[in-house]
């Protein structure tokens, strides 16, 4: 492990494997979070002045990397699971609520009757400022674009590539265009 001028408060790591690797950078508060690294060669970065409450970052196989873009906020409980040698990107001064989970993989195999697995694992990109609200979940081969948001309680299954979009539901599908978001309450105008 790695670490700059981050402070971690009563986190956790559990290592079972060989040339993993955990960078926090400088200005970074993680508070209660649990690192679970269960391969070889798999790597987590925290990007500088990232505040993480209870967050898990749990890597299984090989070469997967999660990496959490600088000045991201992780509010409260957040799962992020990695599997097979592939990656969970965040971007830049992203907002997350609680009760988040982030999964590469589907942790069993599907197979097709004649025994083939149909259910491989992808990687997941939030680019830069995405909020994401409580309780949503981010399943594999997921991107969402810069400026969004992801409502409470989502499960988001598929690529969205515009930007400024709020995308809800079960399966999560665009539910406004042209916003944006700020983390000052902006009194509304009479306008």
């Amino acid at each position: 492990m790695y670490a700059k001028h981050g402070l971690l408060i009563k986190c956790r790591i559990n290592n079972s494997g060989t040339g993993n690797t955990i960078i926090v950078e400088d200005g970074c508060i993680l508070r209660n979070c649990i690192f679970n690294i269960y391969g070889n060669y798999n790597t987590v970065k925290i990007g500088a002045n990232v505040t993480a409450i209870n967050a898990i970052f749990h890597l299984e196989d090989d070469k997967n990397v999660i990496n959490i873009g600088e000045k991201t906020k992780i509010c409260g409980k957040t799962e992020f699971a990695c599997l097979e040698g592939t990656e969970i990107i965040v971007g830049k001064n992203c907002l997350f609520s609680s009760d988040i989970h982030f999964r590469t993989g589907d942790s069993h195999s599907v197979l097709n009757l004649s025994g083939n697995r149909i259910n491989p694992s992808s990687s997941i990109c939030i680019h830069d400022h995405v909020w994401i609200g409580q309780r949503a979940t981010i399943l594999k081969g997921v991107s969402v674009s810069e400026n969004s948001i992801i409502g409470i309680d989502a499960v988001v299954t598929k690529k969205f590539e515009e930007n400024n979009i709020a995308i809800g539901g079960n399966p999560a599908k665009v539910i406004k265009r042209d916003i944006d978001w700020n983390t000052r309450r902006i009194p509304i105008s009479d306008s």
